[in-house]
């Protein structure tokens, strides 16, 4: 069991004061921090897994691993490699288990969801979810949102809107939503994309339905809708859950707006942003602001939560992304920028330094180190400074378009492609 979530219960049985998921101490300030640092619900910091979309925070870091050294010339040692098929959804992880969600072309094709051992990448179960999802301009088929994992199951959405639920245990199936039936809503051009999130019991999503059926959480042991609002098609974003002031709050990203909403439903905020439709994810910046950004004449903005209110705190173009999401830390943001990885500055959005080189990559943060993987299959291992591009290491680690981002786990590092996964042991 997670160390942080025992002194959570610790805490909780101790003082007996809790809002939703965050256990609130006072007078034991260094307690009172730790506990605190849990973000919420199912999203703890649990260094050993990588359980949804961009990790166990959705912030795409696990800052608590051990320290990463330069690499041999050779690059990691390769634990194995699998042929799996079309597909963009990052490698989910838990208790040793990696979780694929990609497509098979046999029999006329179909998405799958498979278990693998972390360790041999031999296959414990493999279960059927939906059809072939065929992309129409070529960018790619199969699913594209990443499942999230918990202690029972594991939850996909295919490329069609098929919402699975199936047991970690063997891959069979607990429920199945039909998304597009059940909410009314239009399959996006480029297919379904919203990685869904776990809160306690909730399953949330993003659903696109008509009247009022945007948004939806549902009870992940059945399926049933709990409650679902807002307005608007669906999209390539995904939700993210965070804790400003002691409230939690589950935001979405809606054509041009930004929406939040507590667990029971009632929406606390929106904001207009000065731009459409981003695919990277909302980036939370402790303790009430938000880092946005797409490709387009505004670039990137930041805001800021008081009160319930956002207010625009700054815009520039320094920062484009366009399907990657950026990660901050330590005051600063990492990103590509449309084919350039930058740093800037979270405070005014300056920009520290950027180097080419990796065209549409993307990357995620472990320990102080940067792990950027380029669009051609390049791992590079840089410091996550803003005084200048410091390389570390690099080593070819997949051939050809390379469009997810890595995910990390145990130790090993899992990339993937549209063909090929590979699982690297990156610390000893």
């Amino acid at each position: 069991m997670n160390k942080i979530k025992i002194l959570s219960n610790q805490i909780k049985a101790a003082f007996c004061l809790r809002v939703f998921g965050k256990t609130l101490v006072a007078g034991l300030s260094v307690i009172f921090f730790m506990a605190f640092s849990i973000t919420a619900f199912s999203q703890e910091n649990k260094s050993s897994g990588w359980s949804q979309f961009r990790g166990n925070l959705r912030n795409g870091q696990n800052i608590e691993t051990q320290a990463i050294e330069a690499l041999p010339e050779t690059g990691p040692q390769l634990l194995w490699t699998k042929s799996v098929g079309n597909g963009f959804p990052e490698v989910a992880s838990a208790a040793g288990t990696a979780f694929i969600f990609s497509s098979d072309s046999l029999e006329g094709g179909y998405e799958y969801l498979a278990a693998v051992e972390i360790e041999t990448g031999n296959q414990r179960w493999k279960t059927r979810v939906d059809s072939l999802y065929f992309e129409v301009d070529g960018w790619g088929h199969g699913p594209r949102a990443t499942p999230v994992v918990d202690d029972a199951a594991i939850y996909c959405l295919s490329g069609f809107g098929k919402l699975t639920a199936c047991s970690i245990k063997d891959g069979s199936k607990i429920w199945v939503v039909d998304i597009p039936k059940e909410f009314g809503s239009v399959q996006p051009r480029w297919g379904y994309s919203s990685s869904p999130l776990i809160i306690e019991n909730f399953l949330i999503l993003e659903t696109g339905g008509a009247e009022t059926k945007a948004y939806t959480a549902l009870d992940k042991k059945t399926g049933k809708t709990i409650w679902s609002k807002g307005t608007g098609e669906a999209g390539y974003n995904s939700p993210t859950m965070v804790n400003i002031n002691g409230q939690n709050q589950i935001v979405f990203v809606a054509d041009s707006m930004l929406f939040a909403y507590d667990l029971a439903g009632n929406q606390l905020w929106d904001f207009k942003m000065p731009f459409r439709q981003p695919t990277a994810m909302p980036v939370f910046i402790s303790p009430d602001k938000f880092f946005m950004s797409t490709v387009s004449d505004v670039g990137s903005f930041m805001i800021q939560i008081k009160n319930n209110t956002a207010t625009q705190l700054w815009a520039n173009t320094a920062m484009q992304n366009e399907w990657s999401t950026s990660c901050y830390y330590n005051g600063f943001i990492f990103g590509i920028s449309k084919t350039k990885l930058v740093c800037i500055s979270a405070e005014t959005g300056e920009m520290k330094w950027g180097q080419r080189g990796f065209g549409k990559g993307s990357l995620i943060i472990l320990g102080d180190k940067l792990i950027v993987l380029s669009d051609q299959g390049l791992i590079t291992i840089a410091e996550a400074s803003s005084e200048k591009f410091t390389k570390i290491s690099s080593f070819q680690a997949l051939h050809g378009k390379s469009w997810t981002a890595p995910s990390f786990a145990d130790g090993k590092l899992f990339v993937r492609n549209l063909s090929t996964m590979s699982c690297f042991k990156l610390i000893k």
